[in-house]
């Protein structure tokens, strides 16, 4: 498998590998978009910096493997192009064996914006048909504050969100979104995720819980 090149594609013919993503956390990165907007050079670099890993896939559309909430927030900001990284070229696999072979390189998630598995052939076809995953932001919002470290595992913040899922009523964090995240904080704090990539339980340890909350208040939109 070859690849490895990066090139201006337009928003609109990216193909996403996963149904959901924390509407919170795009709504954050929009934010700095259109302040960074202001001066066009310094857009242009922050883009540059951040390509958009993809695989190209059957009929050759770029199907991306991160950086989905950057795309989705550019696409709210009415940007019309971003840079893409090719990673690799799987265009001459028919499509069910290329779902097949994303799957198996990790490379596709394929779980809908309650956690639920659905067959990768239904994951959406453009960036702004994702949904939204309420536990996905949780997740987010704790690593912000220190709750965990980012690491390259692909889709660690989903495996955060599922726990959080498990633990935490949504309708708290739908109500309550500064009360959740107190919660979820702790329970990162806990020997039960220590699991879970970039943990960074110690036993005795405890998270400031006011700052926490004021984090998930300053959050709160």
């Amino acid at each position: 498998m070859e690849g490895d090149w990066c090139e201006a594609v337009p928003l609109a013919e990216l193909r996403p590998t996963q149904a959901a993503v924390g509407m919170r956390a795009v709504e954050a990165k929009r934010r700095k978009i259109v302040r960074l907007t202001e001066s066009a050079r310094k857009f242009r670099r922050y883009l540059e910096r951040r390509p958009v890993p993809a695989v190209l896939g059957p009929r050759e559309e770029y199907y991306i493997i991160d950086h989905h909430h950057l795309s989705l927030a550019l696409w709210q900001s009415e940007i019309e192009e971003v840079f893409v990284r090719v990673v690799g070229d799987l265009s001459d696999l028919p499509k069910r064996t290329f779902l097949q072979a994303m799957s198996t390189f990790g490379w596709l998630h394929a779980y809908d914006g309650r956690g639920r598995s659905i067959c990768p052939s239904r994951l959406p076809s453009r960036i702004d048909l994702m949904q939204a995953d309420r536990f996905r932001d949780l997740a987010w919002s704790v690593r912000e504050a220190g709750g965990f470290r980012k690491t390259p595992t692909p889709f660690s913040e989903f495996a955060w969100a599922n726990f959080f899922r498990m633990h935490i009523p949504e309708i708290l964090l739908e109500h309550d979104f500064a009360a959740a995240h107190e919660q979820a904080m702790r329970l990162a704090n806990s020997a039960n995720a220590r699991h879970l990539p970039g943990n960074i339980y110690r036993s005795g340890r405890v998270q400031p819980v006011r700052r926490c909350g004021e984090f998930a208040q300053a959050l709160a939109v």
